[in-house]
């Protein structure tokens, strides 16, 4: 293991202790977090691994992997390659999707971003407007459903007054405006957000251009009646993909582009947009919630081989996913007994066609199906207080899912792939925490949850036709014990866990287009955690974070192997320098290290540890009623080639994604 990241933490940690003046800036006193307990809860006394990242209103974000820094367990992966989004793993859930996020439960506002068969995106969400994202890890997030790995809530920023601002960003890889205002009018406040962003990398082949927009609408009422309504817009009308490397080609040029990238010009675009409303009331001994949603997701991708075989999905993908849902939940307090009883109805629906790719021009159908997943969940959670300073929590939750798939594609050569499969299972999770003092907690907690095959996955047997019905859900049961401490101008954690997953689900055969999954045997995962936020004095503040993750697959072929596309160990340190405690200038340096990372179930090759720094300055300035917000950062520091991201199990073996080289941003935020 790389120590480099260790050294210079501690060299810093010794000689600013000794720079830094006596006056101390305390941390808050009561941090609230929500997804543990399903409510708001203080921090110190939820018995789970739950952070929360306040995000200040300051660069530019178009890759959500920046929202994750400093919380510990998440892996998040920058690609540097907006054809495939961004890529997170939860203690290693998550780590084999090719694209997109799966087995981590997305949510904004509490509206699922997942659709019902765990597969998510973060890409149609404008970064920019939310004011924080908490992540839940260990057995309490089985709670909440399918592929709940972990989970990931993001808080929109409502309007509090009334406010117009410009922010616009430039470097050599990115150019973004986003314009906002907002209108608040006693207990009513309405915000509208635009955003343009033209992106591009060193790689040929590589453009992007994303546009998005937003309408929040939130109002309250006099018996506590709170209605929130949100609009979302996003279209990308060109995402070009430059595809992975081989382990060759990027040791000799990690900044060329593969070949078939240029031969069958492979690109994406997508298209987005969804209604969501939320109508909640807070009482004193009571409070209700209703949740409804639907949107409509259109993506258009030519990958890189014609997909020209008979029984190929081809090289061409077009997709239509229509979704709603609904969600509807009672709290009610009984004494020292909070309980929540809830139900839950989604439904996506896939409609998908497949065309050979005649090097980047649409040519012949090779695929036409409409799948269908519907999800019903009837859950219930409690919060028992025994005494001051025990404290029973737990859940159960009843999932059942249906799917149905109908072939309209069906020849001589390529058979008949319809079939239907469902799923029942139950999750539930149980903990106890026991604050030792005002300032220390320990918490014990247990869970078993399971993640049901996707459509993408089940879509073809290894031999045979039809659905591989085949597959079965892997199941997962969890343990963690772990403690917290928040006292003065220090916050700190730690975790212990351990998962054993039966029927992980693996590639059996990539071949002619078509992938098969099957499921694998057993696997186990262990670790530790650690996180420290330490306010050195007014000026000065340090924040780490280390996961050591060992997750292997046992029994079978692939027994001892390490489960591909997760690092062993993840190290983040992070000092800022405020030399004025009106915090007017902000110095920021952080290091990332993480180690090697398996590219596939074999274990065959491995991309290579990484060392990377990056510094960013930022201030702000007021004129009349002009308030001036400005930034400046160097990200990879020392412009090191390195691997952003591998693509787990790539048949033809172009599974590293190159990291950006060193890139240079400057930015600027006007608020009327």
């Amino acid at each position: 293991m790389n120590t480099l990241p260790f050294k210079l933490s501690a060299l810093a940690l010794s000689f600013f202790s000794v720079a830094a003046s006596a006056e101390e800036t305390k941390v808050p006193d009561e941090i609230i977090v929500v997804t543990a307990q399903g409510q708001q809860s203080p921090w110190l006394g939820s018995a789970a691994s739950s952070f929360r990242r306040d995000l200040a209103n300051a660069s530019l974000q178009i890759d959500a992997a920046a929202l994750f820094q400093h919380i510990p367990g998440i892996q998040a992966d920058s690609r540097a390659n907006y054809a495939q989004d961004s890529r997170l793993s939860a203690r290693g859930f998550g780590s084999r999707s090719s694209f997109g996020i799966r087995g981590i439960r997305l949510l904004q506002d509490g509206i699922p971003l997942s659709s019902p068969d765990g597969q998510g995106q973060l890409s149609s969400v404008l970064l920019d407007q939310l004011e924080s994202v908490e992540v839940l890890t260990g057995p309490l997030a089985v709670l909440y459903g399918n592929a709940a790995g972990g989970v990931v809530a993001l808080q929109s920023r409502w309007p509090t007054e009334n406010l117009a601002s410009v922010q616009l960003s430039h470097s050599q890889f990115a150019r973004q405006q986003l314009l906002s205002g907002a209108l608040v009018q006693g207990k009513h406040a309405l915000s509208i957000s635009l955003k343009n962003a033209e992106l591009q990398s060193p790689r040929q082949h590589s453009n992007a251009k994303k546009q998005q927009a937003q309408w929040l609408w939130q109002s309250a009422f006099d018996n506590e009646l709170k209605l929130q309504l949100r609009y979302d817009w996003s279209y990308d009308p060109l995402l070009q993909d430059p595809l992975g490397l081989t382990l060759q080609e990027w040791q000799n040029d990690p900044r060329q582009t593969a070949a078939n990238a240029l031969r069958f010009n492979t690109r994406k675009f997508s298209k987005q947009q969804q209604w969501s409303l939320n109508l909640s009331q807070q009482l004193e001994q009571q409070s209700w919630r209703l949740a409804a949603w639907a949107g409509q997701r259109d993506v258009g991708q030519y990958l890189g081989f014609d997909g020209v075989a008979p029984t190929s999905a081809g090289g061409v993908v077009d997709l239509s996913r229509p979704y709603q849902g609904l969600d509807a939940s009672y709290s009610w307090q009984l004494g020292q007994l909070r309980l929540t009883a809830g139900a839950s109805l989604e439904q996506s629906t896939d409609k998908r066609r497949g065309y050979v790719n005649n090097q980047g021009v649409q040519g012949d159908l090779r695929r036409n199906e409409e799948g269908e997943v519907q999800s019903v969940d009837l859950y219930s959670r409690f919060v028992w207080d025994l005494t001051p300073d025990w404290q029973l929590s737990g859940g159960v939750r009843h999932s059942e899912l249906d799917f149905d798939v109908t072939d309209f594609y069906i020849t001589a050569q390529n058979p008949d792939d319809s079939g239907s499969t469902s799923f029942n299972k139950i999750s539930a999770a149980l903990a106890v925490n026991f604050a030792q003092s005002e300032h220390l907690s320990w918490y014990l907690s247990t869970g078993r949850g399971f993640e049901t095959p996707t459509f993408t996955e089940m879509a073809y047997q290894t031999d045979g036709v039809g659905l591989n019905l085949g597959l079965q859900a892997s199941t997962n049961q969890q343990w963690e014990l772990g403690n917290k401490w928040l006292q003065h101008n220090w916050r700190s954690s730690a975790a212990v866990f351990l998962v054993k997953s039966e029927n992980e689900l693996v590639v059996d055969r990539s071949i002619g287009g078509r992938t098969s999954y099957r499921n694998a045997s057993e696997t186990k995962r262990t670790g530790v955690e650690l996180s420290a936020l330490w306010f050195a004095s007014a000026a000065w503040q340090h924040q780490w974070t280390l996961t050591q993750l060992n997750a292997v697959f046992q029994q079978g072929e692939l027994d001892g192997n390490w489960l591909p596309g997760v690092a062993r160990q993840q190290a983040q340190w992070q000092i800022s320098w405020m030399p004025q405690q009106s915090s007017d200038l902000t110095v920021q340096l952080t290091t990332l290290y993480r180690s090697k990372v398996a590219t596939s179930d074999q274990n065959q090759l491995f991309a290579p540890a990484s060392t990377v720094y990056h510094l960013k300055l930022m201030a702000e300035s007021s004129l009349a009623d002009l308030a001036l917000k400005y930034w400046l950062g160097v990200d990879n520091l020392t412009d090191k080639n390195y691997v952003g991201a591998v693509v787990v199990n790539q048949a033809n073996g172009r599974a590293f994604e190159p990291a950006l080289p060193r890139s240079v941003s400057m930015g600027l935020n006007l608020s009327f």
